[in-house]
């Protein structure tokens, strides 16, 4: 069964629901109903399945997209990119996987 990995902070916003998606860097290929372990530090935490993968520039997300990730705004869901990959850049592709914790 494939993983995704996610930083510690956010294990308790999936598990409550607050966090329905994922913004991941480039062009990333999931199965619509495959489902997936919830790993963060090495441990899984659960089981999701995933909903869909919409793929689009950085340039494109929306406040809407980052209230689904449990960000407040876009402005900050860039800066958790920017923390996590570095340098992103608005013609960057990123995908958004949408998921539902089993």
């Amino acid at each position: 069964m494939r993983a995704i990995n996610f930083d510690a902070k956010f294990v308790d916003q999936i598990i409550d629901g607050r966090k329905r998606t994922t913004v991941r860097k480039g062009i990333k290929v999931f199965r619509r109903g495959e489902v997936v372990e919830l790993t963060s530090d090495g441990k899984t935490f659960g089981r999701a399945k995933i909903v869909k993968v919409l793929v689009k520039r950085v340039s494109e997300l929306s406040d809407g997209d980052a209230e689904l990730d449990g960000f407040p705004s876009k402005d900050e869901l860039l800066r958790e990119l920017e923390r996590i990959y570095g340098d992103v850049r608005g013609e960057d592709l990123i995908s958004i996987i949408h998921f539902e914790v089993l």
